[in-house]
């Protein structure tokens, strides 16, 4: 059984069964990784002989209260805080205040840790009673396979060894790991790092091509090494650089 991170959607089994094409089903569905989404309906049409089931209760909850204004309370008050704060930091741009816009930075990052482990809870109820399956998880579902006992297989990890690497987190995800896990880290350093690298990093989904087989992963990875070297006032310095009005 494959179990993929995802709200159910009535075009699933149509597209796998062949009764739409798979282009069809991507634009009707308006994801915001149409190449990825792509690669995986065709992948997984050449597994017929494995059950494929769309799980994720959280956002089927959330697509509830968009269309029905009704659902989990729990999920209402958190997509309430998280939008708000979401929309806090956003504004917090204009005043182009670096310390201001950091405090913006830890306190939706907080959030979103919240809401994780809550989608995390969600998911592992809705799944616990499997024997054997293949579970699709992000990589800030870290509480996952530790509520559900699950082995967990970290495709960025084995990506970095095939490239003869290591694989290096990125400062938003230690930022997450650090409110969920509730670790002692220099936060302010972590959120000041992580608006450096979200201002550098592409945001185009891209293709393998001559340069390697994972543009993205080294994109990434090189920015990684990049920030992680970064004190606080040399983000403050990069910040306006990238943001100050010309």
């Amino acid at each position: 059984m494959i179990v993929l991170e995802e709200p159910k959607n009535d075009l699933f089994h149509d597209v796998l069964e062949g009764k739409i094409t798979v282009d069809l089903y991507v634009r009707k569905i308006s994801t915001q990784f149409p190449l990825y989404t792509r690669k995986l309906i065709e992948m997984l049409k050449e597994l017929k002989s494995r059950e494929i089931m769309q799980v994720e209760p959280y956002l089927e909850e959330v697509e509830r209260l968009k269309n029905f204004s009704e659902g989990d309370e729990r999920v209402r008050e958190m997509e309430k805080r998280v939008n708000a704060l979401y929309i806090d930091y956003t504004e917090s741009f204009l005043k182009s205040d670096f310390d201001e816009i950091v405090e913006k930075v830890l306190r939706f990052s907080e959030a979103e840790a919240e809401r994780i482990m809550l989608r995390d809870e969600m998911r592992a109820k809705a799944l616990d009673d499997l024997d054997e399956a293949v579970i699709e998880a992000g990589m800030n579902h870290i509480k996952l396979a530790e509520i559900l006992d699950a082995e967990s297989v970290r495709i960025p990890e084995i990506i970095a060894e095939r490239l003869g690497t290591r694989y290096l987190e990125n400062p938003g995800e230690k930022l997450l790991k650090a409110f969920i896990f509730e670790e002692d880290d220099d936060l302010r350093l972590l959120a000041a790092r992580n608006l450096i690298f979200t201002s550098l990093l592409e945001k185009r989904e891209m293709e393998p091509d001559f340069d390697g087989d994972y543009p993205h992963f080294t994109h990434e990875q090189k920015l990684v090494r990049f920030v992680d070297k970064l004190d606080y006032e040399k983000c403050r310095k990069l910040f306006y650089r990238f943001w100050s009005p010309r």
